[in-house]
């Protein structure tokens, strides 16, 4: 069995090692665990991890930022979406993803989730995101990236967020 549940302080060593290897860009190790504790960025979001419940092991890890992008509308950031090394490609941080977005949806009424993806679109699209049209995009290596149950990206009227 596996859970999804907001991350304690406890357990932040052990999420941003999870990304050590895509973002360390060849820190020491010390120097970036040190770097992320430090993170202005890191300390906005909420953090929520997808747990073994037999084991307690940490799978999977991602942040989610409030955006206030609209008054009238919630509308969220994904980021830092990580999984150890040895424990990628069995799916977990799909599952986290989405069990993350449906929870914000039944508990926070959020219908509009954006994320900049560094991987590729291809993972996200399998998640149902879709790439905002060339013209939104802001940056050349991070794609912009949009999910909603209820909106398309043609009926959506909020700003595109900067990378968060």
């Amino acid at each position: 069995m596996k859970k999804i549940r907001e991350a304690t302080k406890e357990e932040m060593i052990e999420i941003y090692k999870m990304g050590y290897d895509v973002w360390g860009d060849n820190l020491p190790y010390e120097e970036y665990i040190t770097m992320c504790q430090a993170s202005n960025k890191y300390k906005k979001g909420k953090w929520y991890v997808l747990e073994a419940t037999d084991t307690k092991q940490l799978l999977s890890s991602l942040i989610v930022y409030e955006l206030n992008l609209s008054e009238y509308q919630i509308v969220k950031g994904i980021g830092s979406i990580a999984t150890p090394l040895y424990l990628r490609k069995k799916g977990y941080a799909s599952l986290l993803v989405k069990e993350t977005i449906n929870k914000l949806e039944q508990e926070e009424k959020c219908n509009n989730f954006f994320l900049y993806s560094d991987i590729g679109i291809e993972f996200y699209k399998g998640l149902g995101f879709i790439v905002l049209p060339n013209d939104s995009q802001k940056y050349k290596d991070s794609v912009c990236m949009y999910y909603s149950n209820e909106n398309d990206i043609d009926s959506i009227s909020l700003d595109i967020p900067d990378y968060f």
